[in-house]
């Protein structure tokens, strides 16, 4: 099985994000995870050329500060944007958003929450 080296969560959901880190700690696949409330923290980080590329992104649409697809557009900017896998989970199941997804090409996959050991293990096999 892939190891997944660094893993960022942007969610701003706290309950969410201790379940998620709970869960990705059980799974030997992933090392080190960090999470964000938000997506402006992320970017500052992978704006810079110095810091170490996370390895998957697991991105959350709405959030407060800049939401999941103010951040994809940043992103789409970025010289690097092509070392990035990310993946949306939100508790949306509206079609637009999965198909609003495809149009960014940093998305890897969009996982419908709950996330479990399955989907994530479908996850490591998308990068």
């Amino acid at each position: 099985m892939k190891k997944v080296n660094l893993t960022y969560i942007i969610d701003d959901d706290k309950i969410f994000i201790f379940v998620l880190k709970k869960l990705l700690g059980k799974n030997e696949s992933f090392d080190q995870v960090l999470d964000f409330k938000n997506g402006e923290e992320v970017l500052k980080i992978l704006s810079d050329k110095n810091n170490i590329l996370p390895s998957i992104i697991l991105l959350d649409i709405n959030m407060p500060v800049i939401d999941g697809w103010q951040f994809l557009e940043q992103i789409e900017k970025l010289p690097n944007k092509n070392k990035l896998n990310i993946f949306i989970m939100s508790s949306s199941i509206d079609a637009n958003d999965i198909e609003k997804s495809k149009s960014f090409s940093t998305v890897k996959d969009f996982i419908s929450k709950p996330i479990n050991n399955e989907k994530l293990n479908k996850l490591i096999e998308n990068i």
